[in-house]
Order: C-alpha cells, then sequence, then structure tokens
C-alpha cells in the first residue's frame, strides 16, 4: 500500500508535489526563514566589517541579500520558463564569496564588486546552458579541492575577529566567549538530537552573547533604536564599467568561486530530487539545469544590488531529511517570509550587535565544515592514488599562496598577483594536473553517426575495432558489441517514438581502463528516461515488446547505466566489464 501526503514512506511526509495544509506550511516557513536570516546577516556583516563598511552600506547589504535570497527560494521551488528546480532549495548570500568580496570591496568599493558579481552570474549562467560539457571538467575530486581552498581564504577572518574586542573589555574576554560559543556550536553538531540542531546557529550564537554581556561587551542600544518595519536607503553603487587592474586581477577568482558555488548547487539539485519523491527515478539534469540557472539569475540581481552572490542553504535538505517535507509550497512560503523578514530592522540590528569573538568562533567551527566536507568529496571519488596526489598538492600550492609561503618576491608583480590568492592558484593547479592526466592517459576513441538503426553496422565496426586495440577477449569483446547495440537500438526506438526522428546525431565516445570499458552516447534528443524505464521493466519484460526486449538486453550485458537529460543533449553512459 503506497503512503499518501502526511504518512511516511521512507520518510517522507509530503514528496515535491504535495501540498501541506497552509498553516503547517506558513509554521515551517516561518522557522526556517528565521533560521536561514541569521547566516545571511551574518556572512554580510562579516564581509562589509572586514571591508570597513558600515552605516548605510550594510543596512542596503543585508536587506538587498534577504529579498534576493527569498525572491529565487520562489523561483526554486515554482520553476519559472524552465528556471529553477521545481524543489525546495532555500537560497542565500554565500559564505563561499567571503575572501574575494572583501578583496574586491577594498580594491574598488561596491562598485567593483557589482561588476565582478554580475560577471560571474553571467558565467554561471553560461555553465547552465552548457551543463554537459561541464561534467568532464568539474569532477568530485577538483569540486572537493575547490570547496576545501575555500575555507584556506576564509579562515584568517575568522580568526581575526576572535580577537576583535574594545580595547577596554578584560583580558579574559575573548578567549572565554570563544571557547563558550566554539563549545556550543561543536556540542550541538556532535549530540544534539536532529530537530534541535537545526537551532545550532541561533542558540549558539546565544550562548555566545551572553557571555560576552557578562564581560559587558554585549551593547544592545543598536536594537532598541531600530525600528519594527523599515525600508533602508536605496544603495545601489552602480558599476566600475573601467575594468581596470583590480577587476583582472580578481576576476579569475570570482569565477573559481562561481564554479564552487555552481558545484554545490548542482549537488544540492540532486540530493533534493532524490529525497523529493516516493518512487525511485533517475535524475532529471533539466532541473538540475533549472536549479543553476535561478541561482545565476539570483546573482546577477544580485551584482545590480552591489552584494554577494547567492548559493543554496542546506536548510531545504534538513527539512527533507529531518520530518520528512520536501514539498514547493513551502518553499514559496519560506521565500515569502524571508522576504517579509527584510523589512524588520530590528532583526538586522540584533545579529549586527553580535561581538566579533563569537561570529569569529562560529565562522571557524563551520569553515573547517566545509573544509572536511571538500575532502570526503575527495576521498570518496573513483580516481584513487592520482587523484588524491593532485588534490593534495593543489591544496597546499593554494595555502602557500594564501599566506605568502610560496616565493612571497615574486607574488608582487601584476601577473602574479593575478594567482596571488590561494583560491584562484589551487584551482588552476588543480584544473591543469587533471589536463595533464586526461592527455596522458587512455585515449578516448570517438565516432559518429546517424541516430538510427541503420547504424548499427558503423557502430559494430568502431566497438570491434576499440576492442581489438585494447586486447579484449572473445566473451568480453561479445558483451561490448551487445551492449552497445542495445543502446542504440533503445534510444533509436524512443526516437522514432517522438517528433524528430530521423534528423539527429549520435557522438559515441569509448575509454578503456584496468577493468572494462565506458561508452557514452550522446545526442540532442527528446527521448524518455532509460535509466527510468529499465527500473520500470521489472524482472518479467513484455515478451511482444522490441523496446523491453531492447532494455532487458542492455541491462543484462551493462555493468551499470546512466542516463543524463539535458536540455540541450542526452548524454547516455555505459559501463562493461572485461
Amino acid at each position: 500500500m503506497e503512503s499518501g501526503p502526511g504518512k511516511p514512506a521512507g520518510g517522507l511526509r509530503f514528496a515535491a508535489n504535495e501540498a501541506p495544509p497552509h498553516p503547517a506550511s506558513f509554521i515551517l516557513g516561518l522557522q526556517v526563514a528565521v533560521l536561514v536570516c541569521t547566516p545571511v546577516v551574518v556572512v554580510t556583516a562579516i564581509v562589509t566589517r572586514a571591508a570597513n563598511l558600515t552605516g548605510a552600506y550594510l543596512s542596503w547589504a543585508i536587506f538587498a541579500s534577504m529579498v534576493i535570497g527569498g525572491l529565487t527560494t520562489i523561483v526554486q521551488a515554482r520553476r519559472v520558463a524552465g528556471v529553477g528546480g521545481a524543489n525546495l532549495m532555500v537560497m542565500g548570500a554565500s559564505g563561499a564569496s567571503i575572501g574575494v568580496a572583501v578583496l574586491a570591496l577594498a580594491a574598488g568599493g561596491p562598485a567593483l564588486l557589482a561588476v565582478l558579481v554580475i560577471a560571474s552570474g553571467l558565467f554561471q549562467l553560461g555553465l547552465a546552458a552548457r551543463l554537459v560539457v561541464l561534467r568532464r571538467i568539474i569532477t568530485p575530486v577538483v569540486s572537493g579541492t575547490l570547496m576545501a581552498l575555500i575555507s584556506v581564504t576564509v579562515m584568517p577572518m575568522g580568526f581575526a575577529l576572535l580577537i576583535e574586542v574594545p580595547s577596554q573589555a578584560p583580558p579574559a574576554a575573548a578567549p572565554t566567549i570563544t571557547l563558550v560559543t566554539a563549545a556550543a556550536v561543536l556540542g550541538l553538531m556532535l549530540r544534539a538530537p536532529r530537530l534541535l540542531r537545526a537551532w545550532t546557529p541561533v542558540v549558539a550564537l546565544a550562548l555566545g552573547c551572553v557571555t560576552a554581556a557578562l564581560f559587558g561587551i554585549f551593547d544592545l542600544t543598536p536594537v532598541r533604536e531600530a525600528g519594527w518595519f523599515g525600508i533602508p536607503a536605496t544603495a545601489l553603487p552602480g558599476l566600475d564599467a573601467g575594468f581596470d587592474a583590480s577587476f583582472w586581477l580578481l576576476l579569475p577568482a570570482f569565477l573559481f568561486v562561481t564554479l564552487v558555488i555552481t558545484v554545490r548547487q548542482i549537488g544540492d539539485a540532486i540530493v533534493m530530487q532524490r529525497l523529493s519523491r516516493r518512487e525511485r527515478k533517475a535524475i532529471d539534469f533539466r532541473r538540475v539545469q533549472g536549479a543553476v540557472a535561478a541561482c545565476g539569475a539570483g546573482t546577477l540581481l544580485s551584482g545590480v544590488a552591489g552584494v554577494l552572490p547567492i548559493w543554496p542553504y542546506p536548510a531545504g535538505i534538513a527539512l527533507a531529511e529531518g520530518i520528512g517535507v520536501a514539498a514547493r509550497r513551502v518553499g514559496v512560503y519560506i521565500g515569502a517570509i524571508f522576504i517579509g523578514l527584510a523589512f524588520v530592522p530590528k532583526i538586522s540590528a540584533l545579529v549586527l550587535a553580535i561581538p566579533g569573538p563569537v561570529l569569529g568562533a562560529y565562522i571557524v567551527v563551520v569553515i573547517g565544515l566545509v573544509f572536511a566536507r571538500g575532502m570526503r568529496v575527495v576521498f570518496q571519488a573513483d580516481g584513487g592514488r592520482n587523484s588524491w596526489l593532485i588534490a593534495g598538492f593543489s591544496f597546499w600550492v593554494g595555502v602557500g599562496i594564501q599566506f605568502q609561503a610560496i616565493f612571497p618576491q615574486h607574488l608582487g608583480t601584476p601577473a602574479a598577483q593575478m594567482l596571488a590568492n590561494g583560491l584562484t592558484a589551487g584551482g588552476v593547479t588543480i584544473l591543469l594536473l587533471n589536463l595533464f592526466l586526461e592527455l596522458t592517459g587512455p585515449r578516448r576513441r570517438r565516432t559518429e553517426m546517424p541516430l538510427s538503426p541503420d547504424s548499427l553496422r558503423a557502430l559494430d565496426e568502431f566497438v570491434v575495432g576499440f576492442a581489438g586495440k585494447y586486447g579484449w577477449d572473445g566473451e568480453g569483446r561479445g558483451r561490448l558489441r551487445a551492449a552497445s547495440e542495445e543502446a542504440l537500438l533503445s534510444l533509436a526506438r524512443q526516437e522514432e517514438d517522438g517528433s524528430h526522428a530521423g534528423d539527429r546525431r549520435l557522438r559515441v565516445v569509448a575509454r578503456n581502463d584496468r577493468t572494462g570499458a565506458i561508452l557514452e552516447f550522446s545526442a540532442a534528443t527528446d527521448a524518455g528516461n532509460l535509466e527510468n524505464q529499465i527500473v520500470l521493466l521489472g524482472d518479467i519484460p513484455d515478451l511482444e515488446s522490441k523496446r523491453d526486449l531492447s532494455l532487458r538486453l542492455l541491462r543484462h550485458y551493462a555493468s551499470s547505466v546512466k542516463h543524463q537529460q539535458y536540455h540541450n543533449a542526452d548524454v547516455v553512459t555505459i559501463r562493461v566489464d572485461r
């Protein structure tokens, strides 16, 4: 018996397409919006403090970031004109951008930050359009290493905040506040129940502030003076269209941060698809593209406003995993309430009153978790020793450059300053090393043909030549030929049922490794998903159906079948063991 709404199936109470009651949706939306409000304001405050910008710009940055985050959260849930992931994804100011944003604000103020964020948004929209190509460039090893390098650029700012106390404060104030806050964050993350763990930022920051108040360094005067409702004076910074040396020096770092944000958006969109439905289905990468496009559109808005770019927060995943609610309706409520909270200055004033050691301790723990997640992605990848070697080397190159421990006398030239950021240096290093592995590894063999059963002979000749080159035995060669034939027939039969039969091209790329071969079939097609059809096939297919027979044979000969559907291409990847 299937579970309906409100009846957990594998822990899921409300799937993405189901509608919880409006009162329950409002309560959940309010809770998540309040939780997300804290890190958004904290991240914005850290950047403006580090860049020595306060007053009108700070108020405007908080307001704009919350409004843009709320709007993008609604678009992610509603999916407007193909933009959005059609899932509950909570968006807000990016913590990964702290380091580069401070450099931009220090070098050219909000106007320079604005043009760099706009460039990042355009770059991200381009990545969304060509996501099918990105899958080969941003491997798990690359994305994990870039995520770890984010911590290298942000952690020094967290350490600096630990000692940011008034000169008249007691000597024990900063260490004590830091220890209490860090202990609260770690204790809640390690041992608190799942529902209480979601409130970690609020509880830990509150305990830190109470400790700071005991030392007399927590001033609530700005909170009392702030109003309950208001709109800050518009502080649109304009655009620094001079494109001077500062822009070109910082652009590579911003683009690498955009890659990190995109990788996180892709990962969160995939996880939310899996958590948001009751039936087992393949990932719809067209929705993943939509999620990345929504993030890019939000980044463009952030650039126009002159504030930090956005990225996905884990609140949506926590809601789906914690209490089994993944309904898009809740996402709309979260976004709307988040926008409403932007018009409550008292909330922003309360967060801005948090003392430096409290913020610093929280940032150090959270950024440490970002580093650990990045390393986990690296070590869970299938690349083995080679991948770990290039990840470790690239990471320490980034660390050395960030702290000017590697040839510091050569980092002052204009050309070298483009790589003087740890994220940029480490990112360039790992991309070059990955390119080296690609160029010196087993060569990919390619062919192209019409997507038609008439191409079976050409495909068979290609596969036989590939197997002969790498010394496949008779049994392995037979499996490789049979799996390739059934993959082509399955795609061709779907194409015949569609509206574009006969006018599509199929590209086949084959790569050999020590245990087998990977064949990739890519075509611009509107066909259904083969992965889903194999799942629905069951153990007893319809023997009169040629489609079912092809799918069953494909499942038999190939050790794995993956079908990734994008707006502009379908990619079927099969693996055949030797």
